[in-house]
């Protein structure tokens, strides 16, 4: 290739440093004792507009001659490689090949395609994917050298332009052996051919088999992202939805439920702001048409919706023919839990224990619970880091505190010391006589405590417990009595005419269930119901686990999506409830053999501890900006590579970086516009 032939005009001669430099050419031999060698005829004069002067003839005709050589004839299966693997260089990383390919094959190249490379001279086959580029630099200069520089910027002027190739870095994914693909131990050598794969064995090397669809991913006209629902290795291994507002995680939220639904899946979402409470009808907004149309999909709601709302509290869809009302019971709830709750300071939380259990023990006194055998071994096998106690309410235990209150008053003190001394005298009484006793105490007991539960009935009992188990600091009493009649000022516990939630026909085969939390007051009341739910669809599904294994049937897959789980399991909150976030765990750890998956959704990944991050194996990652949540993110979700992190804060609505279990590398999918109608939230 020759050098630029500038000619300056007369009028105004260039010096020889303000003139682009010529290629240096071959000197002829010196011949010092003949005579002077002849200089080559010029060489024509190029165009106004070229910048490069034309071959030499001869050697010209030397690559003429190269061309017609039989070793140079066109292998028949190179015809299909898209391009060869490059020398390395010191920069080289591991797992990392360089391929370049012609101006023609460029395109072929494109981000997240995969690739099978040859290495015809130790006969070895790889699989890689293309993690960078395709870059176009120009053939036999470097990209910034001086001339390629100044024929970019002279566009104007210039009509000319180097002819250039493609360059792209692959990701070895393993070593092809046999039918298996393995750990690579060597790299392609260079000059290796490059083939593509289709889509149909990119699919297949990827993982995406199974017949629900998250969208199509990127680099690729018709390949999709799919899992199999069937498979206990995917969804209930746990994903998080993460990304900002406006990035589409309810967009792929409204599409998770719809597929889990088609594909019989159990569908709890937990929907702190209404908006899936009108997915039984198909989309109305244009946007989302539009999309459906170029995806060739229809829009259609989900069958079989149920939506739960607490009693006392309103639906965004109060006219729905299978709308639920509910209330919760304190019984079901850990005594842990609600002081975590509730916030109850240190002294709180021991005068809270002290009366929980002087409740249990009125609750056999009053041949509540246990009523026989099998309840008493009930009792014993109680565990009230996950659950509460048997039949306890909230009115139970207000009463006790009442009566806790009353004996430190001026009033109960005064009756304590009169009971005592009557005690004394009456100490040797017979069995008989002491149930005389009871009778008489009741009949002559003072005004005593104002209680609301069974145990008015029998106030002097309460009170005989109370003063067994005595206590101090009116103050601290009175302070847990504000809390407790502040959780029951919510009346959304032990509503009698209200049921409790029916987790049996949550766990319907196919069955979307929204708990609607629209109408609640605060996170911590979201939280109480949030608790309370998961722990009666975990014991639910544990107990038909059972029976489907013993019997050797399938059991129902279940799908549990917890909207803002930022606010229900955030850093502060697991550090101030740590027994909630063990419930969570357990759930998450016994779920996964027992086809129960969690699904967080957040836009602050950055308030969930490490502690639920770790519970996750499959993410959905929207567009996220902040430069710290990603770097934070990665290494949470550590088999993501960098240059797909590199175009998180880029990321359209509905595009999103997917990883899960099955898949062989994450990947840029463009998921499915949502079929079924969303509310919109402000």
């Amino acid at each position: 290739m020759g050098g630029p032939a500038a000619t300056p005009a007369p009028s105004a001669p260039r010096s020889d440093a303000s003139r682009p430099a010529a290629p240096s050419q071959p000197k002829a031999p010196s011949q010092p004792n003949g005579p002077p060698q002849a200089r080559p005829p010029a060489a024509p004069t190029s165009p106004r507009n070229e910048v490069l002067s034309p071959l030499p003839s001869d050697t010209l005709k030397e690559f003429e001659e190269l061309a017609k050589a039989p070793s140079l004839e066109l292998d028949p299966e190179l015809d299909k490689a898209v391009g060869f693997t490059h020398f390395d260089t010191s920069s080289s990383e591991d797992n990392l090949i360089t391929v370049l390919t012609t101006r023609a094959d460029l395109q072929k190249l494109a981000s997240q395609t995969l690739v099978r490379v040859k290495s015809r001279e130790d006969n070895r086959s790889y699989l890689g994917v293309v993690v960078r580029g395709p870059f176009s630099e120009p053939d036999a200069i470097a990209a910034n050298s001086t001339m390629a520089v100044g024929v970019v910027v002279q566009g104007k002027k210039l009509t000319y332009t180097f002819d250039y190739h493609g360059r792209a870095d692959i990701e070895l994914l393993g070593e092809e052996v046999g039918d298996k693909l393995e750990p690579p131990v060597l790299r392609p050598r260079p000059k290796s051919p490059v083939f593509l794969l289709d889509e149909k064995e990119s699919s297949r090397v990827l993982g995406l088999g199974g017949n629900m669809c998250l969208g199509l991913v990127a680099g690729y006209a018709r390949m999709e992202a799919r899992l199999d629902p069937q498979d206990k290795s995917i969804l209930p291994r746990h994903t998080g939805i993460i990304g900002t507002t406006g990035g589409g995680k309810s967009t792929t939220v409204a599409t998770l439920i719809h597929h889990a639904q088609a594909a019989g899946i159990a569908t709890i979402v937990f929907d702190v702001e209404g908006e899936y409470t009108h997915v039984d009808q198909p989309t109305n907004h244009a946007a989302m048409l539009a999309a459906l149309q170029r995806r060739g999909l229809k829009a259609e709601g989900v069958k079989d919706l149920h939506i739960h709302h607490l009693t006392g509290r309103d639906s965004r869809n109060p006219r729905h023919q299978n709308l639920h009302r509910f209330s919760l019971n304190f019984s079901s709830l850990s005594p842990y839990a609600i002081t975590e709750i509730l916030g109850m300071t240190e002294a709180q939380q021991e005068r809270f224990h002290k009366a929980y259990d002087v409740t249990k023990l009125l609750l056999e006194d009053f041949k509540i619970f246990p009523r026989n055998e099998q309840e008493h071994q009930q009792m014993l096998d109680v565990d009230e880091h996950s659950t509460g106690y048997p039949r306890m309410t909230l009115l139970h235990l207000l009463d006790v505190v009442e009566a806790y209150i009353y004996s430190l008053s001026d009033e109960g003190k005064e009756e304590g010391r009169s009971k005592s001394r009557a005690s004394s005298r009456k100490r040797s009484a017979s069995e008989e006589d002491a149930e005389t006793e009871d009778a008489e105490d009741a009949e002559s007991a003072p005004r005593g405590p104002r209680l609301r539960s069974e145990f008015r009935e029998q106030a002097h009992r309460v009170m005989r417990r109370v003063r067994e188990q005595g206590s101090k600091s009116e103050v601290s009493w009175k302070a847990l009595m504000g809390r407790l009649q502040n959780l029951r000022r919510l009346n959304v516990f032990d509503v009698g005419s209200a049921p409790g939630v029916d987790y049996g026909a949550m766990l319907t085969p196919g069955r979307v269930s929204v708990i609607d939390l629209s109408d609640t007051d605060s996170p911590q009341h979201n939280n109480l119901v949030i608790a309370d739910i998961l722990r009666g669809l975990q014991e639910t599904q544990e107990a038909r686990y059972q029976a489907a294994h013993e019997q050797k049937q399938s059991i129902t897959p279940v799908l549990i999506i917890i909207e803002e789980a930022h606010e229900f399991l955030s850093a502060s909150r697991i550090t101030q409830m740590p027994v909630l976030f063990e419930q969570v765990a357990k759930i998450a750890k016994r779920g996964r053999k027992r086809w129960l998956g969690l699904v967080f959704v957040t836009q602050l990944p950055q308030h969930l501890p490490n502690e639920v991050l770790g519970l996750l194996n499959n993410f959905i990652i929207h567009k996220i900006t902040d430069s710290s949540v990603i770097s934070r993110m990665q290494k949470t979700a550590g088999n993501i590579d960098e240059s797909l992190w590199n175009r998180v804060s880029r990321l359209a609505p509905g595009q999103a970086l997917v990883s899960f279990s099955n898949f062989a590398r994450p990947l840029m999918v463009a998921v499915d516009p949502a079929p079924v109608k969303r509310l919109l939230v402000d």
